[in-house]
Order: C-alpha cells, then sequence, then structure tokens
C-alpha cells in the first residue's frame, strides 16, 4: 500500500522535527513570545514541523492555568502567523482552552503552513494522582477532559497528537495504529519524579507498540517553578531507540527522520496482522 500524505501524493520520507524546549516562568506574555521565537529559530534550522509542550504559556499549576487562559487565542494567532511566515507545520503543544463550563480545556492546536489550524486535541485523560515523590495534582479541578481522538494528514504521512497523561493508555496507540498514523506528538509536563520513572519508557514503548516515530515535548527543568518538570523532551524512533534528548536546559533541538524506518518495521514485524481479533479487540466509543 502507498502511503500518502496531503492532496493525494506520496509522502516525503525526510522530515526535519523542531523540538522547542521552553523553560516556563510566571511572566506568561514572556513564556509565549520566546515560544513563538523558538518555532521560529527552529524553521531557521531546517525544522519542517515545530513543537511546543503542554500548556506552554504557563507553568502547570492551577492558578496559573486559569490566569493564562486569556492570553491563549493571542497566543496562537501569534504562532499561526509564524507558521504562514515561514511555511511550516506547528503542533502548538497544548494551552488552556475556554469551555461551556468553569474550567478549561487542555486543547492542543497543529497550525499548517499557510497558517490553519488543521486539527485540535483536547486532553482526554485527565491526571488526579499522587505519584510517589509527588506532587499531588488534582488535573480535574481545572481542566474538562477531551472525548474525541483524531489526526491529520501531512505530506510525511498520518500524524496524531495526544497530551501529557493520554501517553499511559494503551488503547490509544492501538487506535493510532489502526489509522496508519506514522508520526505521534506528545506534548508533555512531567514532573520530576514521574520524569525520572516513567518519561523516556513510555515514549519508547509507545513508539515500539505504534511501530511509528514519537516525539515527546517536554517544558524545561526550572527549579523555580512550584511544579517543576522533568525537561528531556525526546525523538522515538520505530525500533524505539531514543534519536535524541533536550537535556534539562531551555533549547531547540533539530531531529531529522526518515519515514521509510516505519514502513520497514512494520513489514519485519507484522503487528496489526497478528492481532488475534478473533479473541480480542479494541474499539472507540466516543
Amino acid at each position: 500500500m502507498v502511503n500518502t500524505g496531503t492532496a493525494g501524493e506520496p509522502a516525503e520520507k525526510k522530515l526535519a522535527v523542531g523540538i522547542c524546549q521552553l523553560r516556563q516562568g510566571y511572566d506568561f506574555e514572556a513564556n509565549i513570545d520566546r515560544a513563538v521565537a523558538m518555532a521560529g529559530r527552529a524553521a531557521d534550522s531546517g525544522a519542517r514541523i515545530a513543537a511546543l509542550p503542554e500548556m506552554f504559556s504557563t507553568p502547570y499549576e492551577p492558578a496559573s492555568i486559569r490566569k493564562a487562559a486569556p492570553l491563549s487565542g493571542s497566543a496562537l494567532e501569534k504562532l499561526q502567523t509564524v507558521a504562514k511566515d515561514r511555511g511550516i507545520y506547528i503542533v502548538a503543544g497544548s494551552l488552556p482552552w475556554p469551555s461551556d463550563q468553569d474550567r478549561l480545556f487542555n486543547r492542543s492546536h497543529v497550525i499548517d503552513p499557510s497558517g490553519e489550524v488543521i486539527h485540535r486535541h483536547d486532553k482526554i485523560h485527565l491526571f488526579d494522582c499522587t505519584p510517589p515523590g509527588g506532587p499531588r495534582v488534582m488535573e480535574s479541578e481545572t481542566i474538562v477532559p477531551g472525548r474525541s481522538l483524531g489526526h491529520f494528514s501531512t505530506p510525511w504521512g498520518n500524524a496524531a497528537v495526544i497530551v501529557c497523561y493520554d501517553i499511559r493508555f494503551t488503547p490509544i496507540t492501538q487506535l493510532l495504529l489502526d489509522r496508519e498514523v506514522r508520526l505521534l506528538f506528545v506534548p508533555a509536563a512531567f514532573s520530576l519524579a514521574t520524569g525520572k520513572a516513567h518519561w523516556e519508557m513510555l515514549v519508547r514503548i509507545r513508539a515500539v507498540e505504534l511501530q511509528a516515530f514519537v516525539i515527546g515535548v517536554q517544558p524545561a527543568e526550572n527549579p523555580g517553578l512550584r511544579y517543576v518538570p522533568w525537561g528531556h523532551s525526546i525523538v522515538a524512533s520505530p525500533w524505539g531507540e531514543v534519536l535524541s534528548d533536550a537535556g534539562t536546559d531551555e533549547t531547540v533541538e533539530i531531529t531529522r527522520i526518515d519515514l521509510d524506518e516505519v514502513e520497514g518495521i512494520r513489514a519485519r514485524f507484522p503487528l496489526r496482522a497478528h492481532r488475534r481479533d478473533d479473541l480480542y479487540a479494541t474499539s472507540w466509543k466516543g
């Protein structure tokens, strides 16, 4: 089967992805301006897709998320301008987005090179947990859960976005494999404790299960925050190899990938063909 990208054209094979690992502070406008500048830097360095972290405009703290929400519309518009001016795709991490309730969506937007928003994903699973090492988080007090799972077309084949805690749920990966997803973007904000324990492990295992490239984008570490993110944005290959690790500092990292690796791994390890559909199934009910 021929993999097709946008408008039915044969998919391109080579792709440079720009990870924008932003160090967030409590100046929301400064966070947004840095995110916009970093997306531009990624384009200048050859990236065709630039990706930002979860809640890039604000630290992942309830009061800050609510205060930053009124700036989300203008943040998205600024990134749309960059995408259009530079001719790149931008996976705009996520932003606190209005809902019809007193809580907010944790919403990711994907912008195409014409500056149009072509895809949205609202975080489905909410992190109401107290992990070993802390901190306790009750995301449902601030965030409304999403109810849809989609994908979008690119010149490199189908791509999708899930947000942070979504990565812990295996059925999501199975559903995306059935949709021929070859690029999975995961804007996230794992803490020091959960990041050290599980971040790399989860990105790699999801890449192995999906047999695709998984691009996990975290904020840079900032010990001055009450909720300190782990950093270590990584790109994992369809074989589960870590192709790049951004460390803990604020940085723009460019990773060059070859989509032929997806086809090669799927041919050698035909997981979907070996699935026992006579015994079990994963289906979307949303």
